[in-house]
C-alpha cells in the first residue's frame, strides 16, 4: 500500500539526490567520472530494490542526443542483485471501506524497512489504535512481514505475511496469518497469483479459514498502478452457495514520491486479504515500464 517511486540510487558508482530525475543523476555521474564507461541505475520501488540496469555512456550520449531512451534499454545490462532494503522516508493515508467495517490508517516509515502507525476503526464501535510492522527479505525474490496492532479496548492482534515469485515470474505464491490474542480469532490464508493473462488480467486463486470455516475464492484484478479493479467469487461451496465480491483501488491518489494516498472500497465485510503483499513491480517484465516513465530527456 505504499506509493511507488523510481529514483537512482547510490550503488557503487552513481551519486543521487532524491529530488533528482535518474537521467540528470547520470548526466552528474559521468561529468564527475568522466573516466567511466559504464553507470549504474538502480530503480526503488517501495523503499526497495531489485534488478539494476549498467548503461553504457558512449550509448547514452547517443540516445541523449535523438531524445530517445527506446533502444538504450537493450543496450543497457540488466543485473538481478535480489530484493535489498533502500532508503524510504514515506508517509501514507490509507481509507479502507467495506460492507461493515471501515478503517483510516496513517503510517510512517521510521527504518528503512519497518512502518509505525495509527488507526481509527469503526465495526460495531469506533476504536483507536497503533501498529507497527516490519519487512523482512526471506530470499532474492521472497518477502515476509510482520506485525502487531493494538486497538483501544480489545486485544492485540498478530499479523504476518509473505509472497514468493515463481522462478519465470510468471505467478507469485502468497500467504497470511492474522491472529487476535487471547481470542479464537484466526485467519489464515494461501493462494497463488498468476500475472498478465490475456496481456491485461491477473488470476488468484486462494483458500482460508476464518472462524473454523475454510472457505475459496477466485478473482480477477484489471488496472494500473494507480487504479485497480477486482472481481471474483469467495465461499465456493456449490454452485448454488457462491458470493460475488468487489474492491476499487485507488492507489497514490495525490502523485507524491513520498507520501502516498490509498483508498479501497470493497462489498467484503473483510478487507485483509486486499493488502497482500506482492511483488509484481519487482520483475524482470516489468522493467521497461520503469524505463519508460523515468528514463526520458523531455
Amino acid at each position: 500500500m505504499l506509493p511507488m517511486s523510481v529514483h537512482a540510487r547510490e550503488i557503487n558508482h552513481i551519486s543521487t539526490e532524491s529530488s533528482k530525475s535518474p537521467v540528470e543523476n547520470i548526466d552528474q555521474f559521468f561529468i564527475q567520472n568522466s573516466q567511466k564507461k559504464n553507470a549504474i541505475w538502480v530503480p526503488k520501488i517501495k523503499g526497495k530494490s531489485r534488478y539494476s540496469f549498467s548503461i553504457p555512456k558512449d550509448a547514452y550520449y547517443i540516445a541523449k542526443k535523438h531524445a530517445d531512451a527506446s533502444d538504450l534499454f537493450y543496450l543497457s545490462e540488466i543485473n538481478d542483485n535480489g530484493l535489498k532494503f533502500q532508503s524510504n522516508k514515506s508517509k501514507n493515508i490509507d481509507i479502507v471501506i467495506s460492507e461493515n467495517n471501515s478503517n483510516l490508517i496513517l503510517s510512517q516509515s521510521i527504518l528503512s524497512n519497518t512502518h509505525a502507525g495509527l488507526f481509527l476503526k469503526n465495526k460495531e464501535k469506533i476504536s483507536f489504535g497503533v501498529n507497527l510492522n516490519k519487512d523482512v527479505i526471506i530470499s532474492k525474490n521472497a518477502l515476509g512481514n510482520f506485525g502487531v496492532e493494538q486497538a483501544q479496548g480489545e486485544y492485540t492482534v498478530f499479523n504476518a505475511k509473505f509472497v514468493k515469485l515463481s522462478y519465470n515470474e510468471n505467478s507469485e505464491f502468497y500467504g497470511y496469518i492474522n491472529h487476535e490474542f487471547k481470542s479464537d480469532h484466526l485467519n489464515i490464508g494461501i493462494g497463488n497469483t498468476w500475472f498478465d493473462i490475456a496481456s491485461q488480467v491477473d488470476l488468484t486463486l486462494g483458500i482460508h479459514e476464518q472462524g473454523k470455516k475454510v472457505e475459496s475464492e477466485f478473482f480477477a484484478t484489471i488496472g494500473d498502478e494507480n487504479i485497480k479493479f477486482q472481481i471474483g467469487l469467495n465461499q465456493i461451496k456449490n454452485n448454488s452457495n457462491m458470493n460475488m465480491f468487489f474492491n476499487l483501488k485507488f492507489e497514490n491518489i495525490l502523485n507524491k514520491e513520498n507520501f502516498g494516498t490509498n483508498v479501497i472500497i470493497s462489498s467484503k465485510d473483510s478487507v485483509f486479504g486486499l493488502r497482500n503483499l506482492s511483488l509484481k513491480s519487482f520483475r524482470r517484465k516489468n522493467l521497461d515500464k520503469l524505463w519508460k516513465k523515468n528514463m526520458n530527456y523531455n
